[in-house]
C-alpha cells in the first residue's frame, strides 16, 4: 500500500533559507536510505515525530513510497530520496520529549517488522486492524508446540511486536483470581473434550499491570497445538518505567468524590499503568484503579458504583466506567408477541422445580441441595419425625426479597417422606412470585452457559451469588459487577422486572464480566443474546412496560455496524447492543434452514464460547472472525468453515462481514512434501476446488525456484481430470531447497494462488533421500560456545538471553519463539547506547564430529544491522567454518556491508540460512572437528552494529543415488542365486543397507519388506 509523503516546505520558501551544509546533509541522508527495506520508513517516521512534535503529520505527503518487492524500483528510489531530503531539512531541529505520536510510530515500526515476518512464516495469515493497530491475527496456524501453552508462548515471543509491544511485557494471567491461565472452549458433549484452549495473558511493565491491556491466544487441541487466533487490546509503552515517587492515593479519592458526593465507599487502590482504553492509546502513566460506590445497592435513593483510573501523582481521573449496569427502557421497541416468555402480567404460572434448591433438617441439620429438577434426598438415621425447611435459595444463588421477608417454608415429615414444598403456592404476592421467577431463571441461564462450556471462568464453581428482588424502585434492573443481579418492583408503568429474559440479560452481564471483557454496548448486546439463546425468540422483555404485545428490544432488527457511532440504530449502549443480538439472531435463522435439528446448539455454543475471546466494550467485525475461528475444523479460514455461509450471512446482514473467501481453494490428496528425492522430478497431486466460484479447467500453474531468492519459473500443471493436476517439481540437486506455489483461475477469470499471499508466502521442500536432525540448539542455555573479542563495547553476551528490544538495530524477539537467542550486548543500560564498537567480537561453537554423516547441512537464523550511526553500511558480519577444530577458517558467508552487496541483509530482520558443507570448496565435510563462528565488527568510523544468532542446527541430508529396478542381487556379487536367499532373509529380518534395499525393493516401498518376497522368488527362479 503506498505511503503518502508531503514535504512541509511552504513556510521556508524554495529551500527554506537552509544553508548549503544543511542541504548537503539532507541529500546525504537521502542517499543512505535509497536501498533500505521498507522498515526504514518507519524508523524515519519515529525520528520525524520526535523532532517535530508540533507537526507530526508525517504521512500527509504526495510522494509515494512503494515497497521494494513491488518492482517499481524507480518510484521507490525517488520517493525515499524525497522523503529523506525533507527529513534532512528538518534534522537540525532540537529533539523534543517523547510524544504519543512518536510512541505510536515506534509501535508501527514494530508492527511492520513482525507482520512481514509472520506473513513469510505463515502464508495465508490475515489481520484485523483498528486505529492502525493490529488487534487480531487469524486465518491459518501461526505457531505450534508440544502443548497449548508452549505454542502460545512461542507465538508471543516471536510475534508480540505485531501488536506494538515487547514480548517481555506479555505475562500469563488468569481471567479469575488464582485460577488457571487458560479457558477451554467449544465443549463437545459426545467426547467430553474441548476443541480449543484459550491461553490468557496481560501486559505488564516492572510488575505492574497495564489497565485493560489483555492478550488472548486461541489454540486448537490437536497434534501440534496450532495457534489459530490472537486477540490484543494492548498498548505501546515505549521506554516507560514505573516511578512511584510522589504518588498520592488521597488525591485519587478526592477526585472521585468531586464526581459525586454520594460516593462514600472506596475499594483498595490497585497500581496500574494507564496507556489508553479500547483501541485508543495514551502516554503511559502510573495510576490507581479503584471502585467507589454509594449506599447499599437496594437503597430506594438509587445506587452508584464507578470504576476509576486516576493519575497516581495528580489524582486526575484518566478513565471512568459506570459499574451499575442497568436495563434501560428508553430504547426503540419492535414487538413480536410470544407466549413463551414475558412478564408475570402476560403469562400464567405453573409449578416448576427449583434447581439446586437448599433444604435442611432443622434444627442443626446439614444443608442438602436438590438436583436440576428440584428433587433432593437428605441422609437421616431413624424414622423419628423431623422438620424440614426450604427458602428461595440454593447452591448457586441466594435470593433476598427487598419487598418482604423472604419466606422460609417448613414441613413436618416422617422419614422417608416425601417432603414437598411449593414456594409462592398462593401466587397472590408480586414479591413472592418475583423471587421464585428470578431464582428459577438465574439457574436456567447459568446451566445454559455451562452446557456449552462446563469450564467457564468463575461461573463453573461459583456458589451463593446474590439476587436482590423487589427493590423499591421501578422500571429497571441492574448488574453490579461480580457482586449481584438486582430487580425492581412493579410501578411507574412497568411490571416487576424479576422475570424471564430480563434475568437472563442481567446474568449475561456476569457472563461477560467474568470472561474478562468490558461491558458497554457489547455487554448489553450479549446480555440480550442470553435471552435469545434460551427462549429461541427475538423479542426481549415482553410485558416490561405493561404491554404484553411488545418488548423493550428485538434481536430481529436492521442495526448495521458503523465505524463511527457504533451502529445505525444509535450509539447508546442499549441501542448499539442490538447490533450483536441481531447478528446472532440472523445467524440462528440461517442455521435453522441448513441445520434444523441442531441449530440451537450450534449458535448457543458459538455465542457462549466467543465471549472469552472478546476484549473491550465495542462491537466490531472481529466478533465475526471469532465465530468463524471457533467454527473452523482445519486451522485454515481461507477455505471456509463448516458453517461459514450461515455466519457470513447472519453477520453480513448487519455490516459485520466475514473475511471474503477466494473463488477457489486447493487440496493436496497426497499432501505436500517436506523432502523430495534428489535429482528426480517429483509430482504433487493438486486439486482446484470450488469455494465461492467455479474453477476453470486447464488453468493450473506451478511457480518454482531453486533456493530462497530470485525469480520464479512458471510452468503449466498437467491436468489428468478436470481441475485435477500433477504439479511436477523439477529435478533438484541434494540438498537444495525448492520453493513453490500454485495458481488456477475461476470461470470468471479470477486468479487464485496457494498460499493466498504468494509469492510473499510460499511452500518449500528440500531435495534429499532422507533427513535426520543431528544437532538442534534453541539457545535456551549455553551448549558450550565461547566468546572472544577485540571490540571495546557491544561484545557477544557470555550466554544467550531474552532480547531487551532497544529498537536500535537489535531484534525485538528471538527467532524460534523459545524466548532466548545469542545477542551482541543485550543490555538496556545507558539508554541502550551500546553496540559493537572498536573492533570485532566472535562467537565460536564447540567441536562437532561429522564423520558419520552422509551429507551434513548446517542451518541457522541470523540477524544483522549496520545501517545507523555516523558510518552506516561500512562493516560486515562474517560466518566462518573450520574442519580442524579452529586451526584455520574458511568463509561460509559474508553479510554486507551494504544493501547493494551480494549478501545485502544488513537492515535487521531474521534470515534463515542453510549450507551443505560438501559444497564449500576445500572443506572436509567428514571432519571430526567441525566448528563454526560468527564475527561482528565495527572497525572504522563508528556505526551502530548489532547481531544475533538463533535456531542453530546440523542435519544430515542423505543424498543417495536413486535405486534402479530391483534385481534380487542382495549380496552384490552380480549373480542372482541361492546365496542371495540367505542375504535376503538376513536383510529382511535385520537392518538392510541402502544397496540391499535397492536390490530387493521390488514393490518400490523404499524399504525391504514382506511385499518383496514373491517378486524376489520369481526373479530367482527365472534366472538363466
Amino acid at each position: 500500500m503506498p505511503v503518502a509523503i508531503t514535504p512541509h516546505l511552504k513556510a521556508f520558501g524554495p529551500f527554506g533559507g537552509w544553508s548549503a551544509p544543511s542541504l548537503f546533509l539532507a541529500f546525504k541522508h537521502a542517499l543512505t536510505l535509497v536501498y533500505r527495506p521498507e522498515k526504514r520508513y518507519y524508523r524515519a517516521k519515529v525520528e520525524w515525530i520526535e523532532k517535530h512534535p508540533s507537526n507530526p503529520r508525517f504521512d500527509d505527503r504526495p510522494v509515494v513510497l512503494t515497497p521494494i518487492w513491488s518492482g517499481v524500483m524507480i518510484l521507490r528510489k525517488l520517493a525515499v530520496i524525497g522523503f529523506a531530503f525533507t527529513l534532512g531539512l528538518h534534522a537540525s531541529h532540537v529533539a523534543a520529549a517523547p510524544t504519543l505520536d512518536a510512541l505510536k510510530a515506534e509501535a508501527e515500526m514494530s508492527k511492520f517488522e513482525a507482520k512481514a515476518r509472520l506473513e513469510v512464516d505463515r502464508p495465508g495469515v490475515a489481520f484485523y486492524e483498528m486505529e492502525q493497530k493490529v488487534t487480531t491475527a487469524y486465518g491459518v496456524a501461526m505457531s505450534e508446540g508440544a502443548d497449548a501453552f508452549q505454542s502460545a508462548d512461542q507465538f508471543v515471543n516471536r510475534y508480540a511486536g505485531l501488536f506494538g509491544v515487547e514480548a517481555g511485557t506479555v505475562v500469563a494471567k488468569s481471567l479469575e483470581a488464582g485460577g488457571p491461565t487458560f479457558v477451554p472452549l467449544m465443549y463437545d458433549k459426545a467426547t467430553d473434550t474441548y476443541k480449543f484452549t484459550l491461553v490468557t495473558y496481560e501486559q505488564q511493565r516492572d510488575g505492574v499491570s497495564v489497565f485493560h491491556s489483555d492478550f488472548r491466544v486461541l489454540v486448537r487441541n490437536e497434534p501440534g497445538f496450532p495457534v489459530v487466533l490472537a486477540r490484543s487490546s494492548m498498548h505501546p509503552l515505549g521506554d516507560f518505567a514505573v516511578q512511584r515517587a510522589g504518588a498520592n492515593p488521597d488525591l485519587a479519592r478526592e477526585s472521585a468524590r468531586q464526581k459525586s458526593a454520594r460516593l462514600t465507599k472506596f475499594s483498595d487502590m490497585e497500581e496500574v499503568i494507564f496507556a489508553g482504553a479500547e483501541e485508543r492509546d495514551a502516554l503511559p502513566t502510573l495510576a490507581y484503579k479503584f471502585t467507589a460506590e454509594s449506599d447499599d445497592p437496594v437503597s430506594p435513593q438509587g445506587y452508584e458504583r464507578h470504576l476509576f483510573v486516576a493519575d497516581a501523582m495528580t489524582g486526575e481521573i484518566l478513565h471512568e466506567e459506570n459499574w451499575v449496569i442497568t436495563e434501560d427502557v428508553s430504547g426503540q421497541v419492535q414487538g413480536i408477541a410470544t407466549d413463551l416468555v414475558g412478564a408475570d402480567i402476560c403469562l400464567p404460572e405453573n409449578p416448576q422445580g427449583l434447581p439446586y434448591a437448599r433444604v435442611n433438617i432443622t434444627p442443626g441439620g446439614a444443608n442438602v441441595y436438590a438436583d436440576v429438577n428440584g428433587n433432593f434426598t437428605i441422609p437421616n438415621g431413624g424414622v423419628t419425625p423431623v422438620t424440614v425447611e426450604s427458602g428461595v435459595r440454593g447452591r448457586r444463588f441466594i435470593v433476598t426479597d427487598q419487598g418482604a421477608s423472604t419466606p422460609i417454608l417448613t414441613t413436618n415429615v416422617t422419614p422417608p417422606g416425601p417432603a414437598s414444598f411449593m414456594h409462592n403456592a398462593a401466587n397472590t404476592s408480586e414479591f413472592n412470585r418475583a423471587s421464585v421467577n428470578a431464582y428459577l431463571q438465574a439457574n436456567i441461564v447459568r446451566d445454559m452457559v455451562l452446557s456449552y462450556n462446563p469450564a467457564y471462568p468463575t461461573i463453573a464453581n461459583q456458589v451463593d451469588f446474590p439476587i436482590n428482588t423487589n427493590i423499591n424502585i421501578t422500571c429497571n434492573a441492574f448488574y453490579s459487577p461480580l457482586t449481584s443481579i438486582n430487580f425492581y418492583r412493579s410501578g411507574g408503568g412497568c411490571a416487576n422486572s424479576g422475570f424471564g429474559d430480563v434475568v437472563h440479560h442481567e446474568y449475561g452481564h456476569h457472563v461477560v464480566q467474568v470472561a474478562g471483557s468490558g461491558q458497554g454496548a457489547y455487554g448489553e448486546g450479549m446480555g440480550d443474546c442470553m435471552g435469545v439463546i434460551i427462549t429461541d425468540q427475538s423479542a426481549l422483555g415482553i410485558g416490561f412496560q405493561n404491554n404484553c404485545a411488545s418488548g423493550i428490544r428485538n434481536a430481529n432488527n436492521n442495526c448495521n455496524y458503523q465505524t463511527t457511532g457504533c451502529s445505525s440504530c444509535g450509539s447508546a449502549i442499549h441501542t448499539c447492543g442490538q447490533l450483536i443480538s441481531g447478528c446472532v439472531w440472523n445467524t440462528r435463522n440461517q442455521l435453522l434452514i441448513t441445520n434444523p435439528g441442531t441449530y440451537r446448539d450450534i449458535i448457543g455454543s458459538l455465542t457462549i464460547n466467543s465471549v472469552p475471546l472478546h476484549t473491550g466494550t465495542s462491537i466490531t467485525p472481529q466478533i465475526t472472525i471469532d465465530f468463524l475461528t471457533l467454527d473452523d475444523n482445519d486451522a485454515n479460514l481461507n477455505n471456509g468453515t463448516p458453517h461459514y455461509n450461515e455466519i457470513a450471512a447472519g453477520f453480513g446482514s448487519h455490516n459485520m462481514p466475514a473475511p471474503a473467501l477466494p473463488a477457489l481453494f486447493f487440496s493436496y490428496p497426497n499432501g505436500r512434501p517436506s523432502i523430495v528425492p534428489p535429482n528426480t522430478p517429483f509430482v504433487i497431486d493438486v486439486v482446484a476446488q470450488p469455494l465461492t466460484g467455479t474453477p476453470q479447467p486447464g488453468t493450473g500453474q506451478l511457480f518454482y525456484r531453486i533456493g530462497n531468492s530470485g525469480p520464479f519459473t512458471q510452468v503449466a500443471m498437467t491436468q489428468h481430470a478436470p481441475n485435477e493436476y500433477d504439479a511436477t517439481l523439477p529435478a533438484t540437486p541434494c540438498p537444495q531447497l525448492i520453493q513453490y506455489y500454485v495458481s488456477a483461475q475461476s470461470t470468471t477469470l479470477q486468479t487464485v494462488t496457494d498460499p493466498p499471499n504468494a509469492p510473499t508466502g510460499v511452500f518449500g521442500a528440500t531435495s534429499a533421500s532422507s533427513t535426520q536432525n543431528v544437532v538442534a540448539y534453541n539457545f535456551e542455555t549455553n551448549p558450550g560456545w565461547s566468546v572472544t573479542s577485540t571490540a571495546t563495547d557491544g561484545q557477544w553476551d557470555t550466554n544467550p538471553g531474552i532480547p531487551v528490544n532497544c529498537n536500535r538495530g537489535d531484534p525485538p524477539a528471538d527467532f524460534d519463539g523459545s524466548s532466548r537467542c545469542w545477542l551482541t550486548d543485550n543490555s538496556s543500560a545507558s539508554a541502550c547506547n551500546s553496540d559493537v564498537d572498536g573492533g570485532s567480537t566472535t562467537l565460536t561453537s564447540q567441536n562437532f564430529d561429522l564423520s558419520a554423516l552422509a551429507s551434513p547441512v548446517v542451518r541457522y537464523a541470523r540477524w544483522y544491522s549496520n545501517v545507523a550511526g555516523d558510518a552506516p553500511q561500512a562493516d560486515t558480519f562474517n560466518v566462518e567454518i573450520s574442519d580442524n577444530g579452529g586451526g584455520s577458517w574458511i568463509a561460509l558467508e559474508v553479510v554486507g556491508p551494504t544493501t547493494a552487496s551480494p549478501n545485502p541483509e544488513v537492515t535487521g530482520g531474521w534470515f534463515v540460512k542453510q549450507y551443505r558443507l560438501a559444497d564449500i570448496a576445500s572443506f572436509n565435510e567428514a571432519t571430526t572437528q567441525f566448528r563454526i563462528r560468527f564475527v561482528a565488527s565495527d572497525t572504522g568510523s563508528g556505526s551502530v552494529v548489532e547481531a544475533a544468532i538463533d535456531a542453530f542446527s546440523i542435519d544430515d541430508f542423505v543424498c543417495a543415488v536413486p535405486c534402479g529396478a530391483a534385481t534380487g542381487d542382495i549380496n552384490g556379487d552380480t549373480f542372482i542365486d541361492g546365496q542371495d536367499v540367505s542375504s535376503f532373509t538376513t536383510a529382511l529380518l535385520g537392518s538392510p543397507s541402502p544397496a540391499q534395499i535397492c536390490a530387493g525393493d521390488f514393490n518400490t516401498s523404499s524399504d525391504l519388506d514382506i511385499g518383496d518376497i514373491d517378486d524376489f522368488v520369481t526373479a530367482l527362479l527365472t534366472q538363466p
